[in-house]
């Protein structure tokens, strides 16, 4: 029997489920109406992960996949926000010790978030979003990581 929930996205083919909290993958948050992908991110898919080198490049792969097959909508864009963050945190506690995404600007995952971003920048619905955007990237920022601010910058 398989314990954990990012193990078992895998072997069923539902890693993008994972990512957006849906089904068996949602967990509750207490403080709003929504999905806490901090919970998925640094349990499910960090210890996954930390198994070997091997179960990391298929988070990567997994994470990957998700970017490239986000829809431009808002409850995508929170999506991919929340698990960057998530993720980025982790990366800079010691977590995902195998895993290297976002640490080269010339990496596909940069790809992939910019292509989303600029996709984003042209919907009706981005200049709603615009601030989300900005608290993201200056939480990442804080943590190390510049890549969003440097994306949304050039949008």
């Amino acid at each position: 029997m398989i314990n954990n929930n990012f193990q078992k996205a895998i072997q069923s083919g539902n890693v993008h489920d994972f990512f957006r909290g849906k089904g068996s993958y949602f967990i509750s948050s207490p403080d709003y109406d929504g999905h806490v992908h901090g919970a998925q991110m640094g349990g499910a898919a960090r210890v996954y992960a930390e198994e070997s080198r091997e179960n990391s490049k298929e988070f990567d792969e997994s994470f990957l996949n998700f970017l490239d097959n986000l829809e431009v909508s808002e409850e995508d864009l929170n999506h991919l926000l929340a698990n960057l963050s998530s993720y980025c945190a982790q990366k800079s506690r010691g977590g995902f010790t195998y895993s290297f995404l976002f640490e080269d600007q010339n990496g596909p995952e940069w790809d992939s978030v910019n292509r989303y971003l600029n996709e984003v920048s042209k919907s009706p619905f981005f200049e709603n979003v615009k601030s989300q955007i900005s608290r993201h990237a200056n939480f990442l920022n804080k943590k190390g990581y510049r890549f969003l601010s440097l994306i949304f910058e050039g949008l």
